[in-house]
C-alpha cells in the first residue's frame, strides 16, 4: 500500500551547512538508508553495502575526531581514496571538523599521476585520507610531491567510536568547505574555493529544480572528485534526506547496463551523466538487456559536463522508450566548477532547435528548418537556476538576445575565487558588466570562458573561447565540427575526435584528429584515403571550410582531462611537436 506519511521537500528546510543536514536526518530518520555502494570489483553481479543516516553521521564524526587530533580547522585535507562509502564518510568528516577538503582520485595502475601531483603541490595538504588498499601508493605520492611523507589517515582503519567532533556548524557559512580543482581542459588545474554556503546553495538549486524529497532515489556512477558527481551524487541527496545509490565509474564503463540496472532495481528517480554515457548505453546495451529494464520511475536524467548532442538525446530516448523512459525526462544543463556546479537546467525536457550555422559564425542567431543547408542542431541547456543570473557579453558589454558572446554568471552559488591565485580571481570573478540600459553592475560577474547565446530565455552553449577556430574572420566551433566528423565516420570505431587550429602560411587552418577504439582495421568498409575524403567533404559541406589535415590516432592517444573531456589545446600542441601517437598505415590493412 502507498505510504501516506508526510514528506519533506528541500524547499521546506533551511540548512546552512551540509553537516547540519546530515545530523538533522540522523536524528529525524536515523534508520533510513542514506548511501548504498554496489561493488562490482569483487563480484561482477555487484555486492551492495548500505549506510543509514545514523551510521553515516557516526562514522563522519569519527573521522572528524581523528582529524582534529592531527590538524587545525582551515587546514587542507586531501581525499585520495577509491570510489566508495569511505570516500563520502571522509569528505563529510572534513566538513564536520571544519577542515578544507581536497577531493581527488586514488592513484591507479596504468594512469598518469601528473594531475594528482600537481594538485598536491598546489594545495599543500596537512593530511591525506585514503584506505588500506591505496595507502602505499598514496604515501609514495606524497613523498614525490613534498620531499617527505605527508600524514596519511586510513578511513577503513579508524576504531568504532561514538565520540563526536566539535559542533559541525561552521563559524560562518562562507568558510571554505573544499577546493574543487578544475578539469584542466584548457590549462593546468586550478583550485576553486567552495564555501559552505556555495555547497548548500548548489545542492539546493539542483534539488529544487527537480522537486526532490526524502523519498527520491539518486543513482550515480559519476566520480566523487568531479563537481557533478560530488554535488548531485553526495550533497544533493544528503541535503534532501534522500537515498543515493552508487557504482564506480569503471564499473559503468565496463558494462553501461549496470547503471540502468541499478535504476531499475532500486526505483531510481534521478540520475545524471555526460553526453558520452548516453552514446555508450545506446551502443553497448543489448536488446536482451534492454528488455529487462524498467525506467518508468526515473523522472530526471540530468545531462551536463560536456556538450549535449541532439543525436545522443534522441537515440537514448528511442532505445529506452519501451522501458518507460520518456524524452521529457532529459534535463540538459550547463555549469562549471567556478559556479560550484549548475548555472542553468531544463525543466520540461530537452529543447532541440536548428540554427543557421553561417549566421552563428558571424555572431548572430537565426532559426532555420532542420533540413536547410548549414543547419546546426543544438540542444538547449535550460533556464537559470534559482538565484542565478546569466548574461551574454562582449568586451564587458551586455549583448541582446540572439547574439553570441561569452557567458557571464552571477549568483550565490558562484565561488569567491581561486586558491592562491589572486590575479586569476580578479580577472575571472570580479568582472563589471555594462548593461543594455547603460548601467554598470559589478564587480560581481563570473566570466566563464564559454561561448553561447540566449534564445527565448534559454541558454545555448556553442563552445569555449580558447578552443575557437577563426578562419577568414569567421568563428567555427570545435564541438560542432567534431559532431560532423563523428557522423561522417559512422562506419568506423571512433572513440573521440578533436578539432583545433594549426598555423598556416596565410593564417589559421583547421586540423582534425580522430582517435579510434581498439581493434584491427582489416575488414573496414572504407580505406584510409576514402575516410579522409569523407571528412573533408562533410566538413566542407556543413562548415564552409576544408580541414588542412586529418590524422588518425591510436586508442587513448587524444589528451583528455580527468573527467574525460578532450584537451584540444594540448592536442594542438602535441600535434605541433609531432608527439601525437598516430596510427600507422598498416593498421588499415593488417
Amino acid at each position: 500500500m502507498p505510504s501516506h506519511a508526510p514528506v519533506t521537500t528541500v524547499r521546506g528546510t533551511d540548512f546552512r551547512a551540509l553537516p547540519l543536514a546530515v545530523r538533522h536526518w540522523a536524528r529525524d530518520r536515523g534508520a533510513a538508508p542514506a548511501l548504498t555502494f554496489v561493488d562490482h570489483g569483487t563480484d561482477r553481479r555487484g555486492v551492495a553495502t548500505t549506510l543509514t543516516y545514523a551510521e553515516l553521521d557516526l562514522q563522519a564524526s569519527a573521522v572528524a575526531a581523528a582529524l582534529a587530533a592531527r590538524c587545525r580547522p582551515g587546514d587542507r585535507v586531501a581525499l585520495a581514496a577509491p570510489h566508495g562509502l569511505d570516500y563520502v564518510v571522509g569528505f563529510l568528516g572534513c566538513l564536520y571538523a571544519r577542515m578544507v577538503a581536497v577531493p581527488l582520485h586514488a592513484p591507479e595502475p596504468f594512469r598518469s599521476n601528473d594531475r594528482l601531483e600537481a594538485v598536491l603541490r598546489d594545495s599543500v595538504p596537512s593530511c591525506v585520507l585514503t584506505t588500506r588498499a591505496a595507502a602505499e601508493e598514496v604515501t609514495e605520492l606524497t613523498r614525490t610531491t613534498s620531499g617527505e611523507a605527508t600524514a596519511v589517515l586510513l578511513l577503513d582503519g579508524l576504531p568504532a567510536t561514538d565520540s563526536r567532533a566539535p559542533a559541525p556548524e561552521p563559524v560562518d557559512p562562507g568558510d571554505i568547505a573544499y577546493l574543487q580543482y578544475t578539469s584542466g581542459s584548457t590549462q593546468s588545474p586550478r583550485g576553486v574555493l567552495i564555501g559552505n554556503d556555495n555547497l548548500v546553495v548548489a545542492a539546493r538549486q539542483s534539488a529544487e529544480q527537480s522537486d526532490l524529497t526524502e523519498r527520491d532515489v539518486i543513482v550515480s556512477w559519476l566520480p566523487f572528485f568531479h563537481d557533478m558527481g560530488l554535488i548531485t551524487g553526495i550533497a544533493m541527496p544528503l541535503l534532501a534526506g534522500a537515498r543515493a545509490v552508487h557504482l564506480t565509474p569503471m564499473a559503468f564503463v565496463q558494462q553501461p547496463y549496470r547503471w540502468l540496472r541499478l535504476i531499475s532495481d532500486y526505483g531510481g528517480t534521478w540520475t545524471a551523466a555526460p553526453n558520452f554515457a548516453l552514446d555508450l548505453c545506446v551502443r553497448r546495451i543489448t536488446d536482451y538487456q534492454t528488455a529487462t529494464l524498467r525506467l518508468d520511475t526515473l523522472h530526471t536524467l540530468c545531462n551536463g559536463s560536456e556538450q549535449v548532442r541532439s543525436e545522443s538525446v534522441r537515440a537514448f530516448a528511442e532505445k529506452f522508450e519501451a522501458c518507460g523512459f520518456a524524452l521529457s525526462g532529459h534535463a540538459p544543463g550547463y555549469g562549471l566548477a567556478e559556479a560550484t556546479l549548475g548555472v542553468t537546467s531544463a525543466l520540461d525536457g530537452a529543447t532541440i532547435l536548428t540554427f543557421d550555422r553561417a549566421r552563428l559564425a558571424e555572431g548572430r542567431v537565426r532559426r532555420c528548418p532542420p533540413d536547410a543547408p548549414g543547419a546546426w542542431r543544438l540542444v538547449g541547456c535550460g533556464t537559470p537556476l534559482p538565484g542565478v543570473e546569466v548574461r551574454i557579453a562582449d568586451e564587458g558589454s551586455e549583448l541582446p538576445p540572439d547574439r553570441t558572446g561569452e557567458i557571464w554568471v552571477s549568483g550565490p552559488n558562484v565561488s569567491p575565487g581561486y586558491w592562491s591565485r589572486p590575479e586569476d580571481t580578479r580577472r575571472s570573478f570580479r568582472a563589471e558588466l555594462l548593461g543594455r540600459d547603460g548601467v554598470r553592475s559589478g564587480p560581481v560577474w563570473l566570466r566563464t570562458g564559454d561561448l553561447g547565446f540566449l534564445h527565448e530565455g534559454e541558454l545555448f552553449v556553442t563552445g569555449r573561447i580558447k578552443d575557437l577556430v577563426v578562419i577568414d574572420g569567421r568563428n567555427h566551433y570545435p564541438p560542432d565540427i567534431e559532431a560532423t566528423v563523428q557522423t561522417a565516420l559512422d562506419a568506423l570505431p571512433v572513440a573521440a575526435t578533436a578539432a583545433f587550429p594549426v598555423a598556416g602560411e596565410h593564417g589559421e587552418q583547421l586540423a582534425v584528429a580522430v582517435e579510434l577504439r581498439p581493434g584491427p582495421g582489416a575488414g573496414l568498409p572504407v580505406t584510409r584515403e576514402e575516410t579522409v575524403r569523407s571528412v573533408r567533404r562533410a566538413v566542407g559541406r556543413h562548415h564552409g571550410i576544408e580541414p588542412h589535415e586529418v590524422v588518425f590516432l591510436r586508442p587513448g592517444a587524444l589528451p583528455k582531462t580527468s573527467s574525460g573531456k578532450v584537451r584540444r589545446r594540448a592536442c594542438a600542441e602535441r600535434h605541433r611537436l609531432g608527439t601525437l601517437d598516430h596510427l600507422e598505415t598498416e593498421w588499415w590493412t593488417s
